[in-house]
């Protein structure tokens, strides 16, 4: 074990910021007396990544993973880590040295059978991948690292390291869940088999209903599959188009197995849905276990020796333990919580009350009171009248209303975006000077340093949706408390989007009457640098 002095030596930064050095301390002494997993809860500029990777080069072989390759880009590009972490993406991040215009996921070597291809020497992704292996550090993303270790070929998986970092990790459990869902739609299955079964979809009454239609849709892939298998085997190349419909053929297989394999121990649920492929409206089915917890002490708790979970959304490590399956492999005492102040200035982040007049945006008063909301956000676009603005809307239908309601001498200001269209529209105000990005999902895992952001508004408080079959089952067993955390670090993950540095500096309002009572739900869990910047009636509401 790494003594205290080693730990920091190792640190890649010219200097500490402050609480950098000892947390270091705090985090090597505890790993030395027997905790195996530290959750690091740290605000935006403590230095995280600078922590994190510390211990990865102390407690090598690591892997530092993240959920984002933005923020893997990011580290990669940093002056202080170069050179240190070895990055490895999916194969559909890199170009196929034999087909340029196609990436290696459906390259010249997933056309062809027996392809003779000298992937170790030529191949852009098998290139990274040896690196990667063959590094003390390897930096991936969350799918990546669960994914990856499907290979097929033991020869090139990473297998198990001594350090596992997961930063950005407050939503964890989420996370895992997009690899162990299920979504039958025209997107996820090939669109000729899709159309055999959709008028099969229906909301089934019974978890054996379920069943019986997956076994006969996945039978149907698999000859599907198996047909794709017998023209190359004839010689017969694949096109582009193929090879994408035969990879979505076997991600869905294998999440479909697991389904099978867990569905009588684990509670799974499942709802129906729409959604728009080729301009028509389609049914959707999806799979989804109520609990991620079972699924993790395999997936993730087994992959190293120690742990690091970073963000500065853990909030209640008692419901983050549980939530993740950390209760089902380690003893408490294994376990250390570690919260961090802020050194940003309150005054440069405040928090503005503008609820006042617009009530709750809740379903059952919604038509009611967001036109008072459209209104509110007009006012507070007159003073910012030059600075950039995102307005975090929730949903893409809240969004539409808000593009009907508002007055038409603010709409040459706005940029907006579909699912689509995201990161165009997003690049577009980010360079941007005046301008007010409606924009969703843009919660977590973006920079908006210095004048790229000097507002925000929340303008609607992001509490998951009750008609999702998973979120109503929770509720069933009054898991009220996950319910009302998950709405708060969701909002609080939103503040955090635009202070990025001590003499940074911007607006965060909130217009959504039902954020006074979040703060009360929520008050024993919330962090002292957010409490901090709350208006004088709000903090009072947070007193314990």
């Amino acid at each position: 074990m790494p003594t205290n002095k080693e730990v920091i030596d190792l640190f890649p930064a010219p200097k500490f910021r402050k609480y950098q050095r000892n947390t270091l301390i705090k985090i090597n002494e505890a790993f030395n007396s027997g905790v195996k997993v530290v959750l690091l809860e740290a605000p935006t500029g403590f230095g995280k990544s600078m922590v994190n990777t510390t211990f990865c080069l102390a407690y090598k072989p690591s892997f530092y993973v993240t959920p984002q390759l933005n923020l893997i880009d990011q580290m990669v590009n940093d002056p202080y880590l170069k050179g240190l972490l070895t990055p490895i993406k999916g194969r559909q991040n890199y170009r196929c040295v034999y087909d340029p215009y196609s990436t290696v996921d459906v390259g010249v070597c997933q056309r062809v059978r027996n392809f003779d291809c000298p992937k170790t020497e030529k191949c852009p992704y098998w290139i990274a991948k040896i690196k990667a292996l063959n590094s003390p550090v390897a930096l991936m993303s969350f799918s990546y690292f669960i994914l990856e270790d499907y290979s097929a070929n033991p020869m090139y998986k990473f297998g198990n390291r001594n350090m596992l970092v997961l930063d950005e990790a407050h939503d964890l459990d989420m996370q895992l869940l997009k690899h162990i869902s299920l979504t039958v739609s025209p997107w996820n299955i090939p669109y000729s088999v899709y159309a055999q079964i959709e008028h099969r979809i229906r909301d089934f009454e019974s978890l054996d209903d379920v069943k019986g239609f997956m076994r006969v849709l996945t039978d149907i892939l698999k000859a599907r599959y198996t047909t794709y298998e017998q023209m190359t085997l004839s010689g017969v190349e694949l096109t582009v188009e193929d090879v994408k419909q035969r990879n979505k053929i076997e991600d869905f297989i294998r999440i479909a197995e697991n389904f099978f394999l867990t569905n009588e121990r684990v509670e799974w649920v499942w709802q129906v849905g729409w959604t728009t492929y080729r301009g028509k409206k389609h049914k959707t089915l999806t799979l989804m276990p109520v609990f991620a917890r079972y699924f993790e002490p395999e997936m993730v708790w087994s992959r190293a020796n120690y742990f690091i979970i970073s963000s500065a959304t853990i909030l209640d490590p008692y419901i983050f333990v549980y939530e993740n399956g950390m209760d089902r492999v380690f003893k408490n005492d294994e376990i250390l919580y570690i919260r961090v102040p802020s050194t940003f200035p309150p005054e440069n982040r405040p928090i503005v009350d503008a609820t006042e007049g617009v009530g709750k945006l809740t379903n059952d008063v919604r038509d009611e009171n967001l036109p008072k909301a459209v209104k509110v956000l007009e006012k507070i676009l007159d003073l910012e009248e030059g600075n950039n603005v995102a307005v975090h809307c929730r949903s893409y239908e809240m969004m539409q209303k808000i593009l009907e309601l508002i007055d038409d001498k603010y709409k040459p200001r706005l940029i907006h975006h579909k699912s689509e269209n995201r990161k165009e529209a997003y690049e577009r105000w980010k360079n941007s000077k005046g301008k007010v990005f409606l924009c969703v999902a843009f919660e977590e895992g973006y920079d908006w340093v210095g004048d790229i952001c000097r507002a925000q508004v929340l303008f609607k408080v992001p509490y998951l949706d009750t008609q999702d079959r998973r979120v109503a089952r929770r509720l069933e067993l009054k898991l009220w408390k996950w319910y009302y955390t998950e709405a708060i670090r969701e909002s609080i993950q939103a503040y955090g989007r635009a202070v990025r540095s001590e003499d940074d500096y911007a607006t965060f309002y909130v217009i959504d009457g039902s954020f006074p009572r979040l703060l009360r739900q929520t008050r024993r869990i919330l962090p002292k640098w957010f409490r901090d910047a709350l208006p004088p009636e709000w903090r009072r509401l947070t007193e314990v």
